[in-house]
């Protein structure tokens, strides 16, 4: 069946030799005198970037930074292309440490919920930023799966692709894990988990959330990925909340007690002051 592409508007050059984007074709564009010339009106350099959901994709560049000094390129909707001192574990990390509730936590409890392993994804329920190799364990690329409407591996690398500007834009990359299909379906079920939740927890409260009509055809909405047996049981967000906030404490105690060299501490201990700590919260 042919994908129908949903358009979006898109800051990049529309002339049919940019369609195409990877690695390679990023630090030679931005390294050749011949073509940076008719990409200057779409770069700008911001080392304050922060991730959003304007970003199409993310290359990392730590390795062999572009002129020598910027780890990533991201290619953003609105801002186009933007140079980065800050590699991608950088970008990444201070987005979860300054944007989210609870950090990664949150994330990685639904997660281990769901009964997945490797960690792809930041789920936001309309809104999911994949990785192209676990980002727990190193630097790598990071697509904007919001945008992008298909995948397809071809011979040695993938391409996600995405309408804007009436083209198809093609994001390519050879650095993946090798079971990159299946790694897409836990990060688009780990996704549709997370914002089902979002929205019965809004309803439960008399405030209404539906998905964005503009999302519909994308790949956070693409049910061929879904694992249907992990999504009929949706969990509560309050429970997963207070199951992470729990971790969050069993990690204090047992600092506490290294620290102290308070020797046989057990879990018992950590419940009786848990439960005394969480008083406060049935208290006016």
């Amino acid at each position: 069946m042919r994908k129908e592409y949903t358009e979006i508007s898109v800051k990049l050059p529309s002339n049919e030799n940019f369609n195409t984007w990877s690695k390679e074709l990023v630090k030679a564009r931005l390294t050749s005198t011949v073509t940076i010339e008719g990409l200057i009106p779409f770069i700008q350099e911001n080392n304050l970037y922060q991730l959003n959901e304007n970003m199409l994709v993310l290359y990392d560049f730590h390795e062999n930074p572009i002129s020598g000094k910027y780890e990533s390129v991201i290619l953003d909707k609105k801002d186009g292309i933007i140079l980065c001192r800050k590699n991608s574990r950088q970008l990444v990390n201070h987005f979860l440490k300054h944007r989210l509730i609870l950090g990664a936590v949150l994330q990685k409890r639904l997660q281990k919920e769901l009964g997945f392993y490797y960690r792809h994804t930041i789920s936001l329920g309309e809104i999911a930023y994949f990785s192209l190799r676990a980002h727990s364990e190193r630097h790598t690329c990071w697509i904007g799966l919001h945008h992008m409407q298909t995948m397809q591996q071809c011979k040695k690398k993938v391409i996600f692709s995405c309408k804007g500007n009436n083209r198809v834009y093609n994001f390519e990359f050879d650095d993946y894990v090798p079971n990159l299909h299946k790694r897409l379906a836990e990060a688009i079920t780990h996704n549709h988990v997370f914002g089902q939740m979002l929205v019965n927890y809004a309803n439960s409260h008399g405030f209404h959330l539906k998905l964005c009509k503009c999302r519909r055809k994308s790949l956070v909405a693409d049910q061929e990925y879904l694992y249907l047996t992990k999504i009929h049981n949706v969990l509560n967000l309050k429970d997963l909340a207070e199951a992470a906030i729990e971790e969050f404490h069993q990690n204090y105690g047992r600092h506490c007690a290294d620290f102290f060299d308070i020797k046989d501490w057990q879990i018992n201990d950590h419940n009786l002051f848990y439960r005394l700590s969480r008083r406060i919260k049935s208290l006016l």
